[in-house]
């Protein structure tokens, strides 16, 4: 249900588009594009002005928010780096919706600069947009209470009267300021925990989010005429509206927020006048702010570049022009529309009659219909940058030319050949951050992206409609040719794209599907097995097992081993097989799990693919370090701790031995090791768990070489060897030992296998991760670092997590970190919950050791 909801999502928004442009042509179908034009003129100046300066100074304090969401975690940063982040993140969640998506990766990219974790900046987005809201109840409940806004006769609210609605808002702002005075301690439910901030911290957060509003409100009010309307009543109504816009998941609420506007405004002025002043208040109060936004990412990317900054921020610097493909992607998605929707409107007509003295009519007919459909293949591209398509790249590239042009020839339109022309500058010199060298064909719209280019066809077609409503239908006009004949040539290109998008949309159909993943069988295992034998790492070998999904490229040279659990697709480890086809299986993975409405996420991923896991929007999480030990340089009488050391020189004066039994000799002795495997998990009450280790299981063990300890020809321990290939490393895998054994026989059967892996010329040996460690305490809440801790300390097959740590840092290893890849926000907690369910062997394996 979960998941068809989800899938549904989008679906909602476009009925929530629908109904608002059908209601926005109900109310205007009495007035013409002319007079809309005409009210646009009309606006005095000095309200322009003015209504530009309360928007400036209602972004400067939606900043304020990151500020106290700094401080709520306990860290401190300038104001001016606080505004940079605060200020690019609304800019692009006020346009592109999904506040806490598109504003939290926006933020994470520039915070992650300056150290920040990514949990850092959920905890800053959680709270700035827990800001949001505390401010909207406080202005909303004394708008709807002191002056309640008087709604058509037509519109009634059931259930509660305005007045009672506005006290619940008041009384809920008292209640949190009040908690917040209260309740110092965490306070904690299940796995879950939530400290409140410092009574003074929560009323500033009341404070700064009322005054916020209400600027945002007079952004648009100080633009209206005098109607007699007082500006508190005018607030409920622009809060309103605001609310809707906001739960429509409509890109920035484009056309819900006005077709509310529009009904409460129509009872005051001209419908043809409230529509100008919101083309007007959306241009000031959201598309200037963008476009600011941009030069201030830009800004972002040249002061990180020329820095010289520490190694994790070194690392940030490398993440953070990746975002250029997001900005390039949206900035041409925008290129396109504007081609759309200026072939729907009439074109200039001083500008028409001088253009015809140099170009011939059937070169301007030929220009407006080319110029649409230049729009449309725009959108299409967009999606295609995005996921840093060469090909996508290219025709971009000339599009953006011949859109150019095209803007010139059709109308003079030098307005908007000059904002392509923009972007076109801005493009050229990405060319290496577009280097996937896939088919556009087998390229996947996700839901958003076909809703928003769905949004932008169906403004434009109304946007004609509402242009050219006057002009009476006939047959003979889809072939009338004339100067200033916009109404046909609107018809001609709207056909010409709605025949592209359906063209498209049919190859996309057509077009084979990829084969779903399942179990691997033999062959997938056999493919998996031989790609894994020409692996460098000996986790490639965790394939074998046979309890793990197999995604494998289409040459059959790459895989990615994953399972799936609740809403999420659980890879273990980064893409096996050949590093130049790392990128282009990953976005396979990413887009199959779309396909297929789950969540992608990445466990225990090394740092060669980060920028490729950043570029898919999600968010790094540094699980802990993993232990790596130089075998060449291997002394461990130097390099161990003494204690160990000690331990190990006790047992060889004992006669205890070790043996390694080769691969082919193995079945012979899996008895033995089966009888041994038991006697451990038994005493140490542990059950097998796999995915992450392995377990004790014939076909597979029969695979490895086993180390094994023996005393007077019995056997006491063993653990199967697994080896990268060329003898870059290996590694043991099962850990088993009789309950009788002495203390010190594991360390005994590991010095004894790193000094056979050196004598054998291998170059490392892969103690694992220690979880949760090389980090500081502070980068998690207490509530996040609870469920952590949950997770990773059942996650570990022998030790709790704080042990790992410090026993492998007795071997002096070489430590690098590992990291979970997954959804920011608040996907993240039943992600976490669902890989807990898969490293700890399942709910009920964990309930039994307890």
């Amino acid at each position: 249900m979960k998941k068809k909801l989800k899938k549904l999502t989008p679906f909602i928004s476009i009925i929530f588009f629908a109904f608002a442009l059908w209601f926005i042509d109900q109310e205007l179908q009495q007035y013409e594009m002319s007079e809309v034009m005409t009210q646009l003129s009309d606006i005095p100046n000095q309200y322009i002005l003015f209504s530009l300066v309360l928007s400036f100074l209602s972004y400067l304090l939606l900043t304020g928010y990151d500020g106290l969401g700094v401080r709520y975690i306990g860290e401190d940063l300038g104001a001016g780096k606080i505004i940079r982040a605060g200020y690019v993140g609304y800019a692009f969640s006020h346009n592109m919706g999904m506040a806490l998506i598109t504003g939290g990766s926006i933020r994470y990219r520039i915070y992650s600069v300056w150290g920040f974790t990514g949990m850092q900046v959920t905890q800053i987005v959680a709270f700035s947009a827990f800001t949001l809201w505390i401010g909207f109840c406080a202005v909303a409940g004394m708008a709807l209470l002191f002056a309640t806004p008087e709604l058509p006769n037509d519109v009634v609210l059931p259930f509660v009267s305005l007045r009672i609605l506005g006290a619940i808002l008041l009384v809920m702002v008292l209640a949190y300021i009040v908690a917040s005075y209260k309740f110092k301690k965490e306070i904690t439910f299940k796995s879950w925990s939530f400290q409140f901030p410092s009574s003074k911290l929560a009323f500033q957060q009341v404070a700064i989010a009322s005054v916020d509003w209400l600027l945002a409100a007079s952004v648009l009010y100080v633009l209206l005429p005098d109607l007699g309307i007082s500006f508190f009543s005018f607030v409920g109504a622009f809060l309103l509206a605001q609310i809707v816009g906001l739960f429509s998941q409509v890109p920035g609420g484009l056309g819900v927020f006005e077709s509310i506007m529009l009904m409460y405004l129509t009872n005051f002025m001209p419908g043809s006048q409230v529509l100008g002043i919101l083309v007007v208040y959306r241009i000031i109060y959201y598309i200037l702010p963008l476009l600011g936004a941009l030069i201030v990412l830009g800004y972002q990317e040249y002061i990180v570049n020329r820095r010289k900054v520490k190694v994790l921020q070194r690392k940030a610097a490398n993440w953070v022009p990746r975002v250029v493909p997001q900005v390039m992607s949206f900035s041409v998605f925008i290129g396109g529309a504007i081609l759309l929707f200026s072939g729907a409107v009439p074109s200039e007509v001083p500008r028409m009659e001088w253009l015809q003295h140099f170009i011939p009519l059937p070169v301007i007919e030929m220009s407006h219909f080319l110029a649409s459909l230049v729009g449309a293949a725009l959108l299409v591209l967009a999606s295609g940058l995005q996921r840093r398509s060469d090909g996508a790249y290219h025709l971009t590239i000339g599009l953006l030319v011949f859109g150019i042009l095209f803007s010139l020839l059709k109308g003079a339109d030098y307005e908007e050949a000059s904002i392509l022309s923009v972007m076109l500058i801005a493009l050229i010199p990405c060319r290496d951050e577009f280097h996937r060298k896939t088919s556009l064909m087998d390229q996947f719209f996700s839901a958003r992206w076909f809703t928003l280019i769905l949004m932008v066809l169906a403004s434009a077609i109304w946007l004609g409609m509402f242009s050219y409503g006057h002009v009476e239908y006939q047959k003979d006009l889809w072939w009338q040719f004339s100067l200033m004949g916009d109404g046909p040539r609107y018809m001609r290109a709207m056909v010409a794209v709605l025949g592209f998008a359906v063209i498209v949309g049919l190859l996309k159909l057509i077009r084979p599907k990829n084969k779903e993943t399942k179990e691997p069988g033999k062959k997938e295992l056999l493919i998996a097995k031989d790609i894994s034998s020409r692996s460098p790492s000996s986790d490639s070998n965790l394939v074998l097992l046979g309890d793990k999904e197999v995604l494998i490229n289409e040459a059959n040279s790459s895989f990615i081993m994953f399972t799936r659990e609740g809403q999420n697709w659980v890879t273990f480890g980064d893409p096996v097989g050949p590093a130049d086809e790392a990128e282009e299986l990953i976005w396979e993975f990413y887009d199959e799990c779309s396909k297929q409405g789950y969540g992608p996420l990445f466990y225990q991923v090394g740092e060669e693919y980060l920028e490729q896991y950043v570029d898919l929007g999600l968010t790094l999480y540094k699980l802990g370090e993993e232990a790596r030990i130089s075998l060449p340089n291997f002394d461990p009488e130097k390099s161990i701790h003494n204690k160990v050391w000690s331990g190990y020189r006790e047992l060889e004066k004992q006669d205890y031995s070790f043996e390694i039994i080769p691969q082919e000799s193995v079945a012979a002795y899996l008895p033995e090791l089966k009888a041994i495997s038991d006697a451990s998990l038994s005493a140490r009450d542990q059950k097998e768990r796999g995915f992450s280790v392995g377990y004790f299981d014939k076909g597979y063990l029969s695979q490895f070489p086993i180390a094994v300890v023996k005393k007077g020809g019995n056997l006491l321990a063993f653990a199967n060897i697994l080896q990268g290939a060329h003898k870059h490393e290996l590694t043991t895998d099962l850990l088993r030992y009789r309950p009788e054994s002495p203390a010190g026989i594991i360390d005994y059967m590991l010095i004894h296998t790193m000094l056979w892996g050196k004598q054998e010329n291998f170059e490392w040996f892969n103690l694992g991760m220690a979880p949760l460690s090389g980090m500081d305490e502070h980068d998690f809440s207490p509530g996040w670092n609870k469920l952590a801790d949950f997770v990773y300390t059942y996650g570990e097959n022998i030790y709790g997590f704080k042990k790992v740590r410090r026993y492998k840092s007795q071997f002096n290893p070489t430590w690098e970190p590992k990291f979970l890849v997954g959804p920011g926000g608040w996907s993240m907690p039943r992600a976490l919950s669902n890989l807990t369910n898969i490293v700890s062997g399942g709910f009920n394996s964990i309930m039994s050791e307890k």
